[in-house]
């Protein structure tokens, strides 16, 4: 189902917001050799009219399954994005705005895998920084500066 959000509302009143909660059904979809469930997704969306067009305020959150790169075992993470425009004419390809109307459906399906990382670590699976000083030469490499000392 197409989520369309009217964008021009003559009975809006001049620079008050009108927000609207939308639940969105986005599909699977695989990238960087994984496969992505999409277990929700939700738009928060606040239309301000202007005198001159409207003020856009749209922030889209997903819950997305996936596997862990180090472990290989399900994961789940949380994907954020939007945007907060200025529109000022009817039609915004950027945007998915046609005719004074977001696309909100289209809008997060094509956004979405765009704001999935490379590498999705699970919790407590996280990289760790480095430990000793830059500095320290690394043990395994001692031996070779006995040897650089000779010449």
């Amino acid at each position: 189902m197409r989520h369309m959000i009217q964008l021009r509302r003559p009975e809006a009143a001049l620079g008050e917001p009108q927000e609207e909660r939308v639940e969105l059904e986005i599909g699977d979809f695989d990238l960087y050799g994984r496969h992505h469930e999409v277990r929700s997704a939700t738009a928060e969306v606040s239309v301000t009219r202007l005198a001159q067009g409207v003020y856009l305020d749209l922030t889209v959150l997903c819950e997305i399954r996936t596997l862990c790169d180090r472990t290989l075992e399900p994961t789940v993470f949380e994907a954020r994005f939007g945007d907060s425009e200025y529109v000022s004419r009817p039609n915004d390809p950027e945007l998915y705005i046609r005719d004074w109307e977001l696309d909100l459906q289209e809008y997060a399906e094509r956004i979405l895998p765009t704001e999935i990382p490379m590498q999705v670590f699970a919790p407590g699976t996280e990289p760790v920084g480095r430990d000793r000083d830059e500095d320290e030469i690394d043990p395994r490499w001692r031996g070779l500066r006995d040897i650089a000392a000779g010449f």
